[in-house]
């Protein structure tokens, strides 16, 4: 599925930029508004076709009905433990110290009162939703592929504008982001052949941090004077990262499908989701504010701390599963120990 994404990446934006250079620059949003015109009816049949297909699809999770009603259950049990031991302290308290019980009882109230306010307040679906998605074994990995969203070094709008601005066509943007788009190809064949060998975990280890160091060179580009030189290599540093972007997308994805339980993989995928646009949207917001594009090179150093951050946060992760990071035993001892 991803290959088939990827590869639609890879053929649109060279189509698009052609057309821009050769035809017109309206004749490229028109083909692109009749394409997505003809094509949602027929994604709508596709999925109203799984749907009544499957019919475990219609039916509701019974596991997160059961998780419910045994949470409801454990919830009113403890209130009424609470209740009992709120009694019994008040008949003990009242033979000789009624005043200091009739505190103590009004500040148990209020407490009890807060404790049922916060209950309903989980209870939200909002608020349950960041709950269950906080819980999860994976949540620092989950973290750790949002905050990659919180980046200009892509093929977006902005740093397209930005190349642009620099005189670069429109043509050579769409031939990168082809280049992009067949480097993140590459990745989906080279998961399963890596993943073999690393396993998922350390798989996305690697992918991450080779997407931080391959991006280093977009930093590089902040401090070179030559525009050309610096546009080319911005945008070799970009494309070649999507190999690890990839690689640690496809990472992430299998751990989430491999540790969340079932019933709680859409509440989970939603949140996700809704992290994912939250650190889309703040990159938008960076550059409202940061509105010159000769200050574009400060954007540029905050997407690659940001990376910094999201391999950080899976280093976290890793050690937290793992109990390490690397095997330094193995790197230390001499080879033919590990022959022997």
């Amino acid at each position: 599925m991803r290959r088939i994404d990827l590869s639609c990446k890879l053929l649109a934006p060279i189509v698009v930029g052609f057309m821009m250079s050769s035809v017109s620059v309206l004749a490229s949003p028109v083909l692109i508004a009749v394409w997505n015109i003809i094509s949602v009816g027929i994604e709508y049949w596709l999925l109203h076709h799984v749907y009544v297909s499957m019919p475990a699809l219609q039916q509701k999770s019974t596991a997160h009905q059961a998780y419910q009603a045994s949470s409801q259950f454990a919830e009113s049990n403890a209130e009424e433990v609470e209740l009992s031991v709120f009694e019994r302290d008040n008949m003990s308290q009242m033979e000789g110290h009624e005043e200091v019980s009739l505190l103590k009882n009004t500040g148990q109230q209020t407490t009890s009162r807060q404790s049922t306010f916060l209950n309903k307040l989980k209870k939200l679906p909002v608020i349950e939703g960041w709950v269950t998605y906080m819980h999860q074994e994976a949540v620092l990995a989950g973290l750790a592929l949002a905050v990659l969203y919180f980046t200009v070094l892509s093929f977006g709008s902005l740093m397209s504008a930005f190349l642009s601005w620099r005189g670069i066509p429109p043509y050579v943007l769409g031939l990168a982001r082809g280049v992009a788009a067949m480097m993140g190809i590459l990745a989906t064949f080279i998961f399963p052949i890596v993943h073999a060998r690393l396993q998922t975990v350390r798989t996305g280890n690697w992918s991450i941090w080779i997407q931080w160091s391959l991006l280093s060179v977009c930093v590089v580009s902040v401090w070179i004077h030559n525009s050309k030189v610096a546009s080319l290599l911005l945008i070799s540093g970009v494309a070649a990262s999507r190999l690890g972007l990839w690689l640690f997308d496809l990472s992430v994805t299998q751990l989430m499908q491999e540790s969340v339980p079932v019933a709680e993989r859409g509440v989970v995928g939603g949140v996700q989701r809704s992290l994912q646009s939250l650190m889309d949207m703040l990159t938008y917001a960076v550059g409202m504010v940061i509105v010159r594009p000769q200050d574009f090179g400060i954007t540029i150093c905050m997407s690659y701390g940001a990376v910094l951050t999201s391999a950080l946060l899976y280093s976290m992760h890793v050690y937290r599963v793992r109990g390490h990071l690397f095997h330094f035993d193995r790197l230390l001892r001499p080879r033919w120990i590990h022959n022997t």
